[in-house]
């Protein structure tokens, strides 16, 4: 499994690379709708639209959010089934420049969190189930982007095994995700497609006073 956060990705090594892991997802700074931005996000559609997304059920910080519907959270009853979400390999985040606009804060970490997802036949009551769960390993840090051009540039960068570190580098990608969008929202503004998801607190109660 691969977790990772760049200003931007467009190299086609990297990109290969990152489609062969069962399970992966990287976030990249909302990129502009100019002609030569359009053509820079057609080229890396296809990591976008991969099936090896990750599993919002392997963190417990994702558990409970869902897509937007409606530009609303999604409302859940009695009868309705939880989540079991998939993050697109590929997501952005942030707000847009508009040309010749004023600079906007916009995601420039360049890190990728390298591990394995580890699963269980019983939850924490006991009770049999499906349970995942992420295991960081190895965490990249350095001053490159994930770009074709800095393999020509001079550069920076170090792997690291340290137990803070990588719990650091997990929550804060995860954190990423939780917050980030497609890869080309209509939004030039900082709108998360996932919300928590919004109980019925009345449907629940009518449930429990006529079945509990």
């Amino acid at each position: 499994m691969a977790l990772g956060g760049f200003l931007w990705l467009d190299d086609p090594k990297l990109a290969a690379c990152l489609a062969r892991f069962s399970h992966t997802c990287v976030v990249v700074s909302k990129q502009g709708r100019s002609k030569r931005d359009l053509e820079k996000l057609g080229k890396i559609k296809p990591l976008a639209d991969g099936d090896n997304g990750m599993l919002a059920s392997a963190f417990a910080e994702l558990t409970g959010l869902d897509w937007r519907e409606n530009n609303r959270a999604r409302v859940v009853g009695p009868g309705s089934s939880m989540p079991n979400l998939v993050i697109p390999p590929l997501r952005t985040i942030g707000f847009r420049r508009q040309p010749k606009g004023d600079m906007v804060p916009f995601l420039h970490t360049k890190i990728m969190l390298l591990g394995e997802m580890w699963w269980h036949d019983e939850d924490a009551l006991g009770d049999v189930a499906d349970v995942v769960g992420f295991r960081p390993e190895r965490l990249w840090v350095g001053s490159a982007n994930a770009t074709h051009r800095s393999r020509s540039s001079l550069e920076f960068g170090m792997w690291l095994d340290d137990p803070q570190a990588l719990k650091a580098a997990q929550t804060f990608l995860v954190q990423l995700m939780a917050h980030s969008e497609a890869l080309d929202p209509d939004s030039d503004l900082f709108q998360s497609e996932l919300l928590p998801v919004d109980y019925d607190d009345q449907a629940f109660a009518e449930y429990v006073s006529e079945y509990g």
